[in-house]
């Protein structure tokens, strides 16, 4: 690593990136920086029309999607289920729902709940996924006639470093050399 002093930043800028004053600088207005240090980038922003979205590709966004919600679901009921019966609520509920409606023996059984609610879930999951796909479609059929919709995007990979003096990347000191920074 290369030790150089560079003129102390202002206020704003060291709020921005801020990197300790070394004990080591030689004047009371430099600091000195070790090390690589963060650069700032240049982006542009763009706009682009998005013409067609595929189907295929939001069937499967969709699906995994909705899988994992699913799974995220079930678990969580199963965290409720466990929690409401050690703290006695379940009891308690079948108890009222034996007195206000007279009944003998009303019983919640979690396994049967559990697997019910697990199918109608999945099934919900998996017609939400299917609305996804046909608002794709309809998406799609809507774009062909309005002639598509723009979005402003900024462009990363073409983002230069601040202040760069060669937009290629090549340091002056390097240009006999070739080699990149």
């Amino acid at each position: 690593m290369t030790a150089t002093t560079n003129p102390a930043p202002d206020r704003a800028e060291q709020a921005r990136d801020p990197q300790p004053e070394s004990a080591g600088a030689t004047e009371p207005g430099q600091r000195r920086v070790l090390g690589y240090r963060r650069q700032r980038f240049e982006a542009r922003k763009v706009r682009r029309l998005i013409r067609h979205v595929d189907p295929w590709s939001m069937l499967k966004l969709s699906l995994l999607m909705a899988l994992c919600m699913w799974v995220v679901v079930m678990i969580a009921s199963v965290i409720i289920w466990s929690v409401a019966n050690n703290t006695g609520a379940m009891s308690s509920l079948e108890d009222f729902f034996n007195d206000s409606l007279q009944l003998e023996d009303f019983k919640l059984s979690g396994d049967v709940l559990f697997r019910q609610f697990g199918l109608v879930s999945l099934l919900f999951s998996l017609g939400a996924a299917a609305t996804v796909v046909v608002a794709t479609l309809v998406f799609n059929l809507i774009s062909d006639i309005i002639g598509g919709v723009w979005i402003s995007v900024i462009e990363e990979e073409t983002a230069r470093p601040v202040g760069s003096p060669d937009p290629a990347g090549f340091d002056q000191g390097d240009a006999e050399s070739g080699s990149p920074l």
